[in-house]
């Protein structure tokens, strides 16, 4: 008999964020780095502090940990596969307007309903919002 299990790893990662910042010495400059992180306002990406980097890197050294647990039910996706397929979403439905209105300017500059209608969907799903019944 077959049963349900969630099988999870972790692997340590090392957030590194660079930021640009202007300072008469690195130590004033990291005053400034430091005072923008503890205002989280380290991520506005401003003209006088702009966002160079936001990434994670995998730690050096094996940190791969496997865990399953048996379960009843699977559980709901938690806000991190929400927010991947809101991205998602968002992502297709730019690329499916930017195509809609490069057919409608080869066809003289109007756009089929048609090519939009699709898109709703994906519009609603990037904004977390449940879909609508689209009246044709």
């Amino acid at each position: 008999m077959n049963r349900l299990f969630v099988v999870s790893y972790e692997i340590d990662y090392v957030h590194r964020v660079s930021i640009g910042i202007t300072a008469d010495s690195p130590e004033t400059a990291q005053q400034i780095a430091e005072q923008a992180f503890n205002d989280a306002t380290i991520w506005d990406d401003t003209a006088a502090m702009p966002l160079l980097s936001d990434d994670y890197h995998e730690a050096e050294g094996e940190s791969l940990v496997w865990e399953c647990v048996a379960v009843e039910q699977l559980p709901a996706p938690d806000h991190s596969v929400r927010q991947l397929k809101q991205e998602y979403a968002a992502m297709w439905g730019c690329r499916g307007l930017v195509e809609a209105y490069q057919q409608g300017e080869a066809s003289g500059g109007s756009i089929d309903w048609d090519d939009l209608d699709p898109l709703i969907p994906l519009a609603l799903q990037a904004l977390g919002k449940p879909a609508l019944e689209i009246q044709s």
